[in-house]
């Protein structure tokens, strides 16, 4: 028997593009702060849910009350009506969208195509998921804008990736 041929390194060939670096590092620090937001954002919520809803809202009455109208205070109010309802459910959607985004950009950052699938797979159902969770009402379309850009930002690299 001969020797076994080595394989060839596929690896070492690669160059991550500097655009390409600069959108995964202000994902990177993007993600670490929604994550820890999330997180914290999901213990919030389980406690918001063994509370009464008027337990939440008493404190947001009396510190907001003075300082805003009728109809933002009915707005905020509303948002605590949502978070005891739907937070916990709300959050973990929220925080499974953030590591699949990591992950996905992750991927890109090695070089692989797929990455860009799975970041612009957990951007679009992070859009859509919440609003089967709470309803229409939440959708933003300010955060779609974001996400639309950020998706248009990360295809505008897929060339350089394998």
């Amino acid at each position: 028997m001969g020797p076994v041929p080595e394989l060839p390194n596929t690896s070492a060939a690669w160059q991550r593009p500097r655009p390409l670096a600069r959108l995964c590092i202000a994902s990177f620090i993007d993600q670490g702060f929604a994550f820890l937001c999330f997180f914290f954002g999901l213990f919030g919520a389980l406690f918001a849910q063994y509370r009464s809803l008027e337990q939440l809202q008493a404190p947001i009455r009396a510190a907001y009350a003075p300082l805003l109208d009728e109809q933002q205070l009915a707005y905020l109010l509303r948002i605590m009506e949502l978070v005891h309802e739907h937070g916990v459910a709300l959050m973990s959607v929220l925080l499974l969208r953030t590591v699949m985004r990591f992950v996905g950009t992750l991927r890109m950052w090695q070089g692989y195509r797929n990455g860009f699938h799975i970041y612009t797979l957990a951007q679009l159902l992070g859009v859509l998921l919440p609003m089967l969770v709470v309803g229409p009402e939440i959708f933003n379309f300010v955060g779609f804008a974001c996400v639309l850009l950020w998706c248009g930002l990360y295809a505008t690299q897929r060339h350089a990736l394998r």
